[in-house]
This record gives structure tokens, sequence and C-alpha cells, in this order.
């Protein structure tokens, strides 16, 4: 298969094609054939020579893919060939072909491309984590996002407001607060013209967030 290798720490420009070993699945993996990788700051990092791939993973860059399953493991229940997936991977998505553990895995949605497709799973398993699995945030709640225009402040934001929680966000300027709004926030704080605790605490009548 075609990849791209990097062939020293420097800019985009050290990035080039080579020929790599089709990856092989394991017990609990699907094999993607990739259509869209995403662009992460892992991956620019690693390119420079600041982020070294955790131990095991694929020297290639790529934390995020998307295409179809060509190939399952024998443990997989999940997913079968043929379906379209996203997936979160610890390296190897710049390539034809890419392994990733059937728990990082989604189903794309129904008319979304492969491109903005490979852009969902770093940020949805990390808002889905920490606001919901760790946080337990719940229907009927209030949340705070801070940086609400970033990609984990609008997926937060749509995430939450999907669940029924009222959402407050903070922003650093009137066109990034109409962003916001329009992804569901309820409450848009500009923190260079307010305090944003104090307004906080005079929308919610002092219940805080």
């Amino acid at each position: 298969m075609h990849a791209v290798e990097i062939t020293e720490f420097g800019g985009p420009e050290v990035l080039k094609f080579a020929k790599r070993e089709r990856p092989v699945v394991g017990q609990t993996d699907v094999l993607i054939k990739v259509d869209a990788a995403g662009v992460n700051r892992p991956d620019v990092f690693q390119r420079m020579g600041l982020y070294p791939p955790p131990p095991g993973a694929s020297d290639i860059p790529g934390l995020e893919v998307a295409g179809s399953v060509v190939d399952i493991g024998e443990d997989v229940t999940s997913f079968a060939v043929g379906d379209r997936v996203c997936a979160l991977v610890t390296g190897g998505g710049y390539a034809e072909y890419c392994t990733a553990p059937e728990a990082t895995c989604l189903p794309i949605p129904e008319g979304l491309s492969a491109e903005d497709a490979a852009a969902l799973p770093e940020t949805f398993f990390t808002v889905w984590t920490n606001l919901f699995d760790r946080a337990c945030l719940a229907r009927g709640e209030r949340v705070l996002i801070h940086g609400g225009s970033s990609g984990i402040g609008t997926t937060a934001i749509q995430m939450a407001h999907a669940f029924g929680v009222e959402v407050l966000a903070t922003v650093g300027s009137p066109r990034k607060a109409e962003v916001c709004k329009a992804l569901g926030a309820d409450h848009v704080i500009n923190y260079k013209e307010q305090d944003f605790v104090a307004s906080v605490m005079e929308y919610t009548d002092g219940a805080g967030v």
C-alpha cells in the first residue's frame, strides 16, 4: 500500500509517499480502506520531532481516519465488511489502509462525507469521556464551556445541547459568539468584554454551573 512517511523532522515538505505492507487485523480490530484522514496537533508535532509515537504504535502519522471496512478480526461484532466508519487510532492513518480497534470506531452518519467524518473521532471521544463518562453530565443540568468556538468547544456545545443540557460558553469575539449560539449555546460570554464569573452568576441567578 501507499503511505505517508516522515523522512526527517521538519515542515510539511518532509512528508513523502512510500510503499508499506498492508496491516493485518488483530482479533478485535477492523481494517479500514482510508478515504480521508484527520490532521491533529500530535501529527504536526510528530512531524517536527516533538511527539514520539506511543510504544507499539505505527510510525506513520495520522490519528483519525474515515473509510470502509475491508476486513474484521474474529472477535469483532459491531461492524461488518463494507460498513462506512471513522476511527480514532494510535497512528498509521496517513495510508491507504489502517487498522483500528473496534471500540474506537464509529459508524459514519448518513449523508456525511469522509472528509467531515475524519474530523469526528478525536473531539467526540474526548467530549464524551470528559463530560458524560467522567462528569456524568445529565439532562437539565448546566455546563460552562470555555473556548466555545474551538474544536472541542463546538463539539461540546452540540453534544450537551442534544442531551438537554443548558449550555454557557466563553468566546473572544462577537463572530465566535454567533457561531456558538448557532450550535446551541444558550448564553455566550465574550471574556474580553465581560467578567465571565460575574456573567455566569448573573445569568443563573447565583446558582452557578
